[in-house]
């Protein structure tokens, strides 16, 4: 009788292994996805634009310089 309480115990084991695996492989790419939005709004939250951003800089054509 010792044995088939091993067995079963054994599935039961495989089985857990197996739900675990599966919950892993539904939830790691949303995981990623998450991190990868929350690290990329950090990263541009850090690029602020420097000086007036509403000057326009214009070149001037060399035949109107003079």
């Amino acid at each position: 009788m010792l044995p088939t309480k091993r067995w079963a115990e054994f599935i039961l084991y495989l089985g857990r292994v197996f739900v675990l695996l599966i919950l892993l492989s539904l939830l790691l790419p949303k995981l990623i996805v998450i991190c990868n939005h929350w690290m990329s709004s950090l990263l541009h939250s850090n690029q602020k634009p420097h000086g007036n951003p509403l000057r326009v800089e214009t070149t001037i054509p060399r035949e109107l310089k003079g």
